[in-house]
């Protein structure tokens, strides 16, 4: 299959420009909706499902899935809502949410070729809740929502994941991607003691150490470290998909991270002469 670049919108934040976004991309994108009851719910600004559904239909970008409008803390209006959604002609990605009866999985199943995993964000005892878990689901498709960590991934290969922390630009860090599952982090203060591999791979995203050596390169839209994490993640997404066949999807990001995401998509994909 043809690479593809694999974001991740949630519905409140699926403004005109963002979707204008999302709309330059064309063939080459993988778009994953998110009904955003999580965030709404931490807001106190709860979605209708009549909202939701109305903005699916009018969508001007056809997402490759979307996931249900689940109920924050209520299971049983969770599956309300999915078969809602069902007889309205809906095929959303059904979420089991930890706590729930494993059954419910079952049941999910047997109207989706994949479930998504809630709970795992911030819980404790999230990495044993997906070992737990992953008995169930066997060979079966499944989505961690906000889980990616490669460990796991490597371990149960995930249909997708997703996961809103991939971008370090806005803590003042960048994350490289260093190739074969490596990672590492660097800090501004910390450019003097990088090594010739970190060099290099900033010099393949087509900057340099020099251009990281003023405050300015690690602040805002368009900087410097937030572009070699686009960069960087971009690299990582195509890697984990091509040698573990893993999706994984980069949330949370505006119209310009869109712009930045698709111009080293393009550039890492590249055939070469």
């Amino acid at each position: 299959m043809e690479p593809r670049l694999n974001i991740l919108v949630a519905y409140p934040y699926a403004t005109p420009q963002v979707l204008d976004a999302l709309k330059t991309v064309g063939p080459n994108l993988r778009f994953l909706l998110d009904s955003g009851a999580f965030t709404a719910w931490k807001a106190g600004k709860p979605i209708e499902l009549d909202d939701y559904c109305r903005f699916l239909e009018g969508l001007p970008v056809k997402p490759w899935r979307y996931f249900l409008l689940d109920v924050i803390g209520d299971p049983q209006g969770t599956l309300r809502n999915y078969k809602t959604m069902l007889k309205r002609g809906f095929t959303p990605v059904p979420i089991f949410t930890r706590g729930e009866d494993p059954s419910v999985l079952n049941d999910y199943y047997k109207t989706s070729d994949v479930v998504g995993i809630g709970g795992l964000v911030g819980t404790p005892g999230n990495r044993g809740f997906v070992r737990g878990i992953m008995r169930h689901v066997g060979d079966r498709k499944v989505h961690w929502l906000g889980f990616t960590n490669l460990e796991f991934v490597k371990v149960y290969k995930p249909y997708m994941c997703d996961s809103s922390g991939w971008d370090q630009s806005r803590y003042g860090m960048i994350r490289f991607y260093l190739g074969k599952g490596r990672f590492c982090y660097v800090k501004r203060q910390n450019l003097r003691s990088i090594g010739p591999k970190i060099r290099d791979v900033i010099t393949s995203y087509g900057f340099s150490v020099e251009a990281l050596a003023s405050a300015s390169s690690w602040r805002g839209a368009g900087s410097p470290s937030e572009q070699i994490n686009c960069a960087s993640m971009v690299r990582a997404c195509l890697d984990i998909e091509k040698n573990l066949g893993t999706k994984q999807f980069m949330a949370e990001v505006g119209a310009p991270k869109i712009q930045s995401l698709h111009h080293h998509f393009r550039r890492l994909t590249k055939p070469q002469p």
